[in-house]
């Protein structure tokens, strides 16, 4: 069946997600920065903040206590930080235009928090290109559940052999074929282009 809805993922497909990069930046003189960028960026306190759990500043003061060497306007710094780095992937917002302007339907899902979906749609229009959008944070559910991919299918009516989704994370691919939704790995905007192009034959 032939391909109808394009799905997109926005960390590291629409915009650069480096958490290492972050903490070099909040934390120019620490001496372990990949063991620091772990215990933030692994932590059970992100994930319920992607999952809508707990809001950014709950954030900050739960961190505050499992990494009691940092101070909290450090942990401030660090959530504004974030936000900052989220830059455009080179290409991808010119590509998203092009489906746009053609009006292949497009949707995305995003692992994301609240108060940085809320920053970026202030930023950047893209927001505006998509028909439907899921974030972890609203749904309380990350890929590769199966769950987040179903809100998006249920929610907008859409048939996953028809519906397909891109992500540079390889197991969040996975969990998408999982639903039965046709799915590839972005590595960037020229070879997804032309992926959409030769092997999907979505005209645009």
């Amino acid at each position: 069946m032939a391909i109808k809805n394009v799905v997109f993922d926005v960390g590291n497909v629409l915009l650069t997600w480096d958490p290492l990069n972050v903490v070099h930046t909040v934390f120019p003189d620490e001496a372990s920065p990949q063991s620091l960028t772990q215990a933030i960026f692994k932590s059970e306190i992100w994930l319920d903040l992607n999952r809508g759990l707990i809001t950014e500043n709950e954030a900050v003061s739960l961190y505050r206590k499992q990494l009691p060497a940092i101070f909290q306007d450090q942990f401030e710094e660090l959530m504004r930080q974030i936000k900052i780095s989220l830059t455009p992937i080179p290409g991808s917002f010119e590509l998203l235009e092009k489906l746009h302007k053609n009006h292949v339907p497009l949707y995305s899902i995003t692992d994301n928090v609240k108060e940085i979906v809320e920053d970026l749609k202030v930023k950047y229009d893209f927001w505006q290109k998509f028909t439907g959008l899921v974030v972890s944070a609203d749904v309380g559910v990350l890929k590769p559940a199966p769950e987040i991919y179903l809100h998006l299918l249920q929610d907008y009516q859409l048939n996953p052999s028809e519906t397909l989704f891109i992500d540079d994370h390889l197991p969040n691919v996975i969990g998408a074929h999982q639903v039965g939704m046709s799915a590839f790995q972005f590595i960037d905007a020229v070879s997804c282009e032309r992926i959409l192009r030769n092997e999907y034959k979505i005209k645009f």
